[in-house]
């Protein structure tokens, strides 16, 4: 069995998909986990199912929004009191729905769309990881008195689609990811990152390239096997990742469904910095700050000015 087994888990994002996949495969090599998600009804559904197949106490369920910094830190709270320490925590914007503003329903153009779309999609990501690094270094780190630990980050492909990307000035998941994953950085607190794109799935009986989808998750039927096969096999992988991959490195899955680690030519676009200076230093607009300044386990702190204003942001919306 791999490292993953043994794992105390937190699960953050909506058990949809590629997701949902990951989260089966880490009680399939017996983790025990607290699910996380906005919406209760799709995760307490969740749970049921899964505690059906692997037992009630393998798998725990709390509703938390992981877009408000405060609202995710009282979840990874809970999984401590629940586990007592955790080991892994799966980070995933990968399945998240995303909704229209009136703003985006007004353009004109359906290219326009996309692109604001995509855009959004990819802020998202970077956003989520950069949350969810700041408490796994605070509530997993070396420096606080816990053991280290992996954060393994789930993400949409978006950025590696032509012509995607957020833009000058914002970052990608891969500078992001790399940033994070610095030697020195990495040694100190303990807590390895690796992020994995979403798959693209060509299947036989589909006339063009879809997403993982839910219809044939365990318990599978005679009818459906290739297609469950590949949910397990992609969840499989994506924890082979988290368990023994690089600090700071990317994955994505290629058309034959193999791993393949990403470098600064594998974007269609760029943050308005090379891509290779993200690679090889980390991204220049994460800096040591934004993991540095955080408190010991369970001691209160001022909030900080970024996470007043994401919290009024989350609020506004």
């Amino acid at each position: 069995m791999g490292q993953s087994a043994k794992h105390l888990c937190l699960v953050v994002g909506t058990p949809r998909g590629f997701t949902r996949s990951v989260l089966e495969s880490l009680l399939k090599r017996g983790s025990r986990v607290l699910l996380s998600c906005r919406d209760s009804t799709v995760g307490e559904m969740e749970t049921d199912r899964l505690s059906s197949l692997y037992g009630k106490n393998q798998i725990h369920f709390t509703p938390g929004d992981h877009t408000c910094p405060l609202l995710l830190e009282s979840v990874m709270v809970k999984a401590l009191d629940t586990f007592g320490e955790v080991n892994l925590i799966v980070n995933s914007t990968a399945n998240d729905p995303l909704s229209l503003s009136r703003e985006d329903m007004a353009t004109a153009h359906l290219e326009d769309l996309e692109a604001r779309l995509d855009s959004r999609l990819q802020q998202e990501d970077v956003q989520g990881i950069r949350r969810m690094a700041r408490l796994a270094v605070k509530y997993m780190g070396k420096q606080n008195g816990f053991q280290g630990g992996s954060l393994l980050n789930l993400t949409s492909g978006v950025e590696l689609s032509s012509g995607a990307g957020a833009g000058a000035g914002s970052c990608t998941v891969l500078g992001t990811t790399r940033a994070l994953g610095i030697t020195t950085r990495a040694a100190e607190h303990g807590v390895r990152t690796t992020s994995v794109f979403q798959p693209t799935i060509d299947y036989p009986d589909l006339s063009q390239a879809a997403q993982i989808t839910d219809d044939s998750h365990s318990p599978h039927n005679k009818w459906d096997r290739y297609s469950a096969y590949i949910r397990d096999y992609t969840g499989y992988m994506a924890l082979h990742v988290g368990d023994t991959a690089s600090p700071g490195s990317v994955w994505a899955f290629n058309s034959d469904l193999k791993l393949e680690e990403l470098g600064p030519d594998s974007l269609t676009s760029s943050c308005g910095i090379t891509n290779k200076m993200c690679f090889w230093t980390g991204c220049p607009m994460f800096t040591d700050s934004q993991l540095d300044q955080v408190a010991g386990p369970y001691r209160k702190e001022p909030r900080r000015e970024e996470e007043r204003q994401e919290s009024q942001e989350h609020m506004d919306t």
